[in-house]
């Protein structure tokens, strides 16, 4: 008969241990024989247990339980066999049996497989006499497993650093290990080998965040000490305490931010070569990825040039994917011309828009883009000052299909639907009145209140906005929200001024008009209000044909700009979404950013770009080719499908504030496809309990070594990232700072270190930078601290006296203050050494000509002068830097160009802090240099970032030149 109970565990004498029960239901085992009741507890009390140091005989008439039957043991001898005794071999109970005393004798408690049962009626004198033998033969049977694994774990914290995988992997095993020991081994002699184990394994079981930060400490201290020679030797000058850190820790993922001349490269050489000097990676287990090939090739002469070895793999991304593609489909894949051939690409997206012109639904949506989204607009109400709106329509040179610059962007909507329907009109028209007729003008807004007094004189000469010469009809256009609100930059007594003294003069004159509103455009409503207008004035409508119109667009080029944004999007849209990313997605990401206008031109950008796009992916099927973002994508989706096993144990990335989603997104599933199922360290892998005799007696030693191949094999791949927040600069090719900002939610746990210490700029240019793009609360805050240092302003603001555009003057100036410093400096230490000089600017054509910069190098031949774009000099540096374009608008710093809603919508989300990128940017420039950086302000429109440099939080220097 068998049931099931809830035994009592308390009351039991000191040298009985209680064992601790767990949620797996407790089994109460009771013996059928052929005896009365007082007869079985008789046969209990009398016959006894056996301990041996293999087993645990039970009594004569146990009965195993199911569960057991098939672990049990008929007896070890003849004796027990033909008494039919069972046993349980050491290896099979969990942790060792325990007695419990009750008042019908002595109850055996024991766990095996994670279920308890009970074996009742056991005599007194057998349970004292065996609760000893027990745990002494228990321990001794089961000290190896312990042994080994106080031992591993040791060794592993010594040996390696205690990554968050095998920190993770080493407690579970020690919570497994934990309740087989404890609390029961304090109370019982051990040998002391055993008690030092198990005293080891509950200071484990306990491990706090300090002692766990401690063993990684001692670990890095150790290293340091280790390789300090190392260290010392691997560069031109001994790495610093942070770099050399930086080599030694290694987490499963690690972040080192990375701050303008703080040694990032040398770092990654360095690192490289102590994972092959203290022998914990070979040169084929390393991988070194580049932003792009210029930067791979230097990063491995580097290597080469320092560890001299040339077996490290460096590598960019898109050689990265076509390796991987190459090895998963055996043979090299086909790459598409227009690879390196944007303008091939835009000139065949150009004739396949061409060819979906004949479709009438596509010449319609072209034609809406082109009258109403092919610039992009901004709300008049966001503007502050009528020179900011002045600035913004010069600066995207705003122009209606007819090419006529506007005042305003809902002008351009207006005359646009007006060509676009064949009526005639001029714009910004001097008033006609002597050929009018009577009448009163068609307000499309019933609530219209009345203005100031008509005869004011403050109003000045005003004009009409359209005139329509065959009809002899007016449109005025008024710049109100729905409560007759103006913009902020508009006096609104005085706009309101201006509106009466229209509406009187058409009032009596009797001129006929059409009154539009701003609210109608922001709402999307202008063109039905301009309809319903032109029909109430009952104009006659002759919409032009769509040939004309596509006519007119081809001959301004607007055509082939809009095949130049659509082989952009296509590029942008496969890098970062992986050509997955519908509509309707798309309009879910920028939910809450984007006005109703915008959704409408994301809406009919899509439209224009999807069968463009299909039949891009589809010529590249025919053509059997890839582009550059498929050998990212498809090098994804072999890797993450297990089709290639990454065979990097060291994955280190430089540049990895660039990284694009995708890029990273292979780089995880790169150190990912390296990892077990469950990650463990080679150290700390649990072994299944054999018995002796299971064990084969002639294991050879090639199975042991083919063994720790595969575990060799297994052993989770680190990442090493480096990078620096602060100048991320490449959102619109894709990168996205949130991985840098967020890379412990992207990448899971892991390690973050800063090198704060500059070895290229001074520390009034470093306070000054630092300053300024700090700005941005989103960014990671850090300190940088520059080795050399400045006794006066080293950044120095240099501008013209008289108001006008005097850059050529203010360059020359520039240089020959450098020129004078150099002369200084050269006498002072009796040396005649050639300075390098950058000249910056925000785009290629604010910097001098190839020509001119010829004859700036023959002006001053003690200056070595180049040009670049900031872009392009980040990662370098020169003695002086020298910025120009500190302009505002279009082409100003910052860039005031609006990109297309839709390329918004498909690059990483923008951060929320006004300018943030050309911030950054500025900050690139600001630190290209080691001693000076001159700013060529413009005086007319100067940048807002020159102005806030000129407050008095900052230290510059303010030159006046006359």
């Amino acid at each position: 008969m068998r049931s099931k109970v809830s035994p009592s565990l308390t009351d039991t004498p000191p040298e009985i241990n209680s064992i601790h029960h767990n949620k797996h239901t407790t089994q109460t085992t009771s013996f059928v024989i052929q005896l009365s009741w007082f007869g079985r507890i008789f046969s209990y009390l009398q016959s006894g247990l056996i301990v041996d140091e293999h087993s645990l005989v039970f009594p004569e008439g146990f009965v195993p339980p199911k569960a057991l039957k098939t672990l049990v043991v008929n007896g070890r001898s003849k004796a027990q066999v033909k008494r039919k005794r069972y046993s349980l071999l050491w290896q099979h109970f969990d942790i060792p049996p325990v007695f419990e005393w009750r008042w019908l004798g002595a109850t055996l408690i024991y766990q095996v497989n994670g279920m308890v049962y009970e074996l009742h009626f056991i005599g007194y004198r057998d349970s004292r006499a065996f609760a000893g033998q027990i745990k002494s033969q228990w321990a001794h049977y089961h000290q190896k497993r312990l042994l080994k694994l106080v031992s591993n774990v040791e060794n592993t914290t010594q040996a390696r650093y205690l990554r968050h995988s095998r920190l993770k992997a080493i407690q579970q095993r020690v919570a497994q290990e934990y309740p087989r020991w404890l609390p029961w081994a304090q109370s019982t002699h051990l040998s002391n080998s055993i008690g030092d184990a198990v005293a080891k394994l509950k200071v484990m079981h306990n491990w706090s965040e300090t002692d766990i930060n401690e063993l990684r400490e001692r670990f890095i201290q150790k290293q340091l000490r280790l390789y300090r020679n190392y260290f010392d030797t691997v560069e031109s000058n001994p790495l610093t305490e942070k770099q050399r850190r930086a080599a030694v820790i290694d987490d499963d993922s690690n972040l080192l931010l990375a701050g303008a001349g703080t040694g990032k490269t040398s770092v990654m050489v360095a690192r490289a070569g102590y994972l092959l000097t203290s022998e914990q990676a070979r040169p084929e287990e390393i991988l070194l990825l580049a932003y792009g090939k210029k930067a791979a090739t230097e990063m491995d002469e580097r290597i080469k040039d320092k560890l001299g070895i040339d077996s490290i793999k460096t590598s960019t991304f898109h050689s990265l994917g076509l390796t991987i593609i190459s090895q998963v489909e055996g043979k090299q894949p086909s790459l598409s011309a227009w690879v390196n051939d944007e303008e091939a690409k835009t000139q065949w997206v150009q004739a396949t828009m061409e060819s979906q012109l004949l479709n009438a639904r596509y010449r319609q949506q072209l034609i809406k883009y082109m009258s109403d989204f092919y610039y992009q607009p901004k709300n008049t109400f966001e503007f502050t000052a009528q020179s900011d709106v002045d600035r913004y329509i010069t600066s995207n040179d705003i122009r209606t299909l007819k090419g006529e610059r506007v005042n305003d962007v809902a002008h351009l909507h207006i005359a646009n639907w007006l060509l676009l329907h064949g009526i005639e009109y001029h714009y910004n028209a001097t008033y006609e009145f002597a050929a009018l007729g009577k009448g009163k003008c068609a307000s499309s807004n019933s609530n219209h209140k009345s203005g100031a007094d008509a005869a004011s004189s403050a109003v000045g000469v005003i004009k009409a906005d359209f005139y329509l010469p065959l009809s002899k009809v007016y449109i005025e256009y008024y710049a109100l929200d729905e409560n007759g609100n103006t913009p902020a930059y508009k006096d609104k007594n005085h706009y309101q001024n201006m509106m009466q003294r229209k509406r009187e003069l058409h009032s009596q004159q009797g001129s006929r008009c059409i009154e539009l509103f701003y609210h109608q455009y922001a709402n999307g409503k202008l063109n039905n209000a301009l309809k319903r207008g032109v029909n109430k004035m009952q104009l006659n409508i002759v919409p032009i044909d769509d040939e004309t119109v596509l006519d007119r667009v081809r001959e301004s080029g607007r055509l082939t700009k809009l095949a130049g944004l659509l082989s952009q999007l296509i590029t942008v849209y496969k890098s970062t979404c992986q050509g997955k990313l519908t509509l309707e997605k798309i309009l879910h990401r920028v939910a809450g950013n984007t006005t109703n206008t915008d959704i409408q031109q994301i809406r009919l950008v899509f439209s224009l770009l999807r069968p463009i796009y299909q039949q891009y992916q589809k010529y590249l099927r025919q053509q059997a080719q890839i582009d550059f973002e498929d050998m990212v994508g498809k090098a994804i989706n072999y890797v993450e499908q297990k089709k290639f096993i990454a065979p990097w144990r060291y994955i280190m990335v430089d540049e990895f504030q660039d990284i694009s989603e995708p890029r990273a997104r292979l780089v995880r599933a790169l150190r990912d496809s390296t990892w077990p199922k469950i990650a463990r360290p080679e150290s700390a892998q649990p072994e299944r309990a054999q018995p002796e005799s299971a064990k084969p007696e002639n294991a050879k030693p090639e199975n042991a070594k083919r063994e720790n191949a595969k575990r060799e094999k297994a052993q989770p791949a680190s990442l090493f990232c480096v990078g620096d927040d602060w100048q991320a600069i490449y959102r619109f090719s894709g990168a996205d700072v949130s991985l840098t900002t967020g890379f412990r939610q992207y990448f899971g746990p892991s390690s973050q270190n800063v090198l704060d210490q500059t070895f290229r700029f001074n520390d009034r240019i470093g306070n000054t930078a630092t300053q300024f793009v700090s700005q941005n609360p989103e960014q990671i805050s850090k300190e940088i601290r520059s080795l050399s240092k400045a006794d006066k302003p080293s950044v120095s603001i240099l501008q013209c006296e008289v108001n006008r555009k005097s850059n050529d003057f203010l360059l020359h100036q520039a240089l020959a203050d450098i020129d004078s410093q150099v002369h200084v400096k050269g006498r002072a230490l009796h040396t005649k050494r050639v300075s390098t000089v950058y000249i910056l600017g925000r785009f290629w054509f604010q910097l001098p000509d190839k020509e001119t910069l010829k004859k700036l190098n023959q002006q001053y031949p003690d200056l070595q002068i180049r040009s670049l774009s900031i872009h392009a000099a980040k990662g370098k540096e020169a003695d002086y830097a020298i910025l120009t374009g500190m302009t505002q608008g279009q082409h100003g710093f910052p860039a005031s160009k609006v990109t297309s809603p839709l390329l918004e919508a498909l690059l990483p989300v923008e951060e929320t802090y006004p300018n943030a990128e050309e911030r950054r940017l500025f900050y690139v420039a600001l630190t290209r240099a080691k001693h000076k950086v001159y700013i060529l302000a413009d005086k007319n429109q100067p940048s807002p970032f020159v102005s806030e440099l000129m407050g008095p939080a900052f230290d510059v220097e303010i030159v006046k030149c006359a």
